[in-house]
């Protein structure tokens, strides 16, 4: 990876073996398959390096723009990394996808929210609402990220909204759903953390006595049916 005055260069391969076995092979030389896709063009094979991606995935993550350089071509084809697999165990990655874009037309992007800054708001607690926006921008104006500042926030109620973000408006547009207004789609809110009420579980001894009780009334209710019966038995013999 070369980094030539805030441009980020990342030499890969053409990956001419395919294949399972090969595949292998890659990974036990600490290198990993690839592919670079889009603009109508022919989705492109390639091999790269495993520590180098890492690193440049750290850097730019999804939306910083990056330049592929292939094999020893002196052509540069623009991309962002469209998407990195996982193993399912562990933090290795098993394949990744580069997505061509032209400089000269602006695309739609996620950007993360992240919180800086400290807050201690007793008996309440700081939540992130909603963890990335959808913006709009040419792939070189995409920002890394959209910081928001939790320092601000001191009560239960108060919130920081789309209406609170700070960038660059001349390059950069939120993109909005059509009943969705800037101060209304929250980032971070500040809640009132919820006292749970311990349901009350009768002890053994009450249960006890309460079906002592109702023994007692259904015995007495049978006796009562009982002295009834005999009277109306007497009488009828009379």
């Amino acid at each position: 990876m070369t980094n030539t005055s805030d441009k980020i260069v990342f030499h890969v391969s053409t990956r001419h073996k395919l294949g399972t076995g090969n595949v292998s092979r890659l990974r036990k030389e600490g290198k990993i398959p690839g592919n670079i896709y889009g603009l109508k063009e022919k989705s492109q094979s390639i091999v790269v390096d495993y520590k180098g991606l890492k690193k440049l995935y750290e850097d730019q993550g999804d939306t910083g723009l990056i330049f592929l350089q292939i094999d020893d071509e002196k052509k540069q084809t623009p991309v962002l990394i469209h998407e990195v697999e996982h193993v399912k165990i562990g933090e290795g990655i098993l394949h990744v996808s580069f997505k061509r874009v032209n400089l000269n037309v602006k695309i739609e992007a996620e950007i993360p929210v992240e919180m800086i800054g400290e807050t201690k708001i007793d008996d309440a607690t700081v939540s992130m609402v909603k963890d990335s926006v959808l913006v709009e921008a040419l792939p070189a104006d995409l920002p890394d990220n959209f910081e928001v500042d939790i320092s601000v926030l001191t009560e239960v109620g108060q919130s920081i909204s789309l209406a609170d973000l700070v960038f660059d408006k001349s390059k950069v547009t939120l993109v909005l759903g059509e009943d969705e207004d800037l101060s209304e789609v929250l980032l971070v809110n500040v809640q009132a953390i919820k006292e749970e009420v311990e349901e009350e579980v009768p002890t053994e001894s009450e249960v006890n006595v309460g079906s002592g009780e109702a023994e007692t009334i259904d015995k007495t209710e049978d006796n009562n049916s009982s002295k009834e019966d005999a009277e109306n038995s007497d009488k009828k013999s009379e």
